[in-house]
């Protein structure tokens, strides 16, 4: 067990640095890596989502913004946790969906390297917008929401016509699992013209959007 002066001693030092990793706590703690890890823990210091998670603070230190997000210099933490844990929240929080771009801008980093991770993950949708990738939550009635209030005022996607609705349908009822995109892909390589949107729009108006949301949307 490590001594309370020692302890003393880490916490000034926590303090005075602001952040630290763990090859600074080490000899100021004078134990092994396993341990100092065990009390970061027990003082539910937050780890920083960039930089490989090698910095540490503690939330007594950060003064998070209103996005959940505190920088020191060029090291950021999260109230929600690592990267892709903050990426989500941050989505799931914003009335209108984040870009790639907005997520930067908040973050302090550079968004592009990391979001392609998320095209299999099933917390976010996402939809190409005026040439950028735009992310909204994957919850249906969110994800209506904050497509309301990013797309208010733009031309709205024309309906499917009846030809283009059966084959809407076939394709999905052969591609069950497939998302959104993937549907729209299969069907463009024979039957040009028809977007995500209008997908979305006849699923929405056979009432099958919402009970198919985790895998068509």
């Amino acid at each position: 067990m490590v001594k309370k002066e020692l302890l003393d001693r880490a916490m000034r030092q926590f303090i005075s640095e602001q952040v630290m990793t763990l090859s600074q706590l080490e000899p100021l703690l004078s134990c092994s890596q396993r341990s100092a890890q065990r009390y970061l823990s027990k003082w539910g210091a937050l780890r920083s989502y960039n930089h490989n998670g090698k910095y540490f603070s503690l939330p007594t230190i950060a003064r998070f913004d209103s996005f959940g997000v505190w920088k020191y210099q060029d090291i950021g933490f999260s109230r929600f946790g690592n990267l892709k844990d903050t990426v989500v929240q941050l989505v799931n929080n914003s009335p209108t969906g984040l870009t790639t771009t907005e997520l930067g801008q908040i973050l302090g980093v550079n968004a592009h390297s990391f979001m392609s991770q998320f095209r299999v993950d099933q917390r976010l949708k996402r939809e190409k917008w005026e040439g950028r990738l735009v992310y909204f939550c994957a919850e249906y009635d969110i994800l209506i929401a904050q497509k309301r209030e990013r797309f208010a005022g733009q031309p709205v996607s024309p309906f499917p016509s009846d030809a283009q609705a059966v084959i809407i349908l076939v394709s999905l009822l052969k591609n069950l699992k497939a998302t959104t995109e993937e549907l729209v892909k299969i069907m463009n390589k024979k039957h040009r013209g028809i977007s995500i949107t209008m997908v979305e729009r006849l699923l929405e108006h056979h009432g099958l959007l919402k009970k198919t949301v985790s895998h068509i949307l």
